[in-house]
């Protein structure tokens, strides 16, 4: 699924693609991949090391809205999606 756009502090808009979605501690929280922008070029920086961010998912009027979780969220999430990869 493709999240966004977001804008970055630049104004460039980003794109993102959710890659892992967990609950922890009653809520929910998603790793979101950046995807290469549209005038990327095959082979630039942004294919081999795409950025990834972890967000909470809040539910506002109905819908989904993505936002900065805690320090604390943020490291137990992040501990939990490196997990998953020992378990493959």
């Amino acid at each position: 699924m493709t999240i966004g756009p977001f804008v970055d502090g630049d104004g460039k808009e980003i794109h993102y693609q959710q890659d892992f979605e967990h609950d922890y501690d009653g809520k929910r929280f998603a790793i979101l991949v950046e995807l290469p922008s549209e005038d990327c070029e095959p082979g630039c920086k942004c294919h081999e090391e795409p950025q990834a961010i972890v967000t909470r998912i809040d539910t506002e009027d109905g819908e989904d809205v993505y936002v900065d979780p805690t320090e604390e969220e943020f490291e137990a999430v992040l501990a939990i999606y490196e997990d998953s990869f020992d378990e493959e």
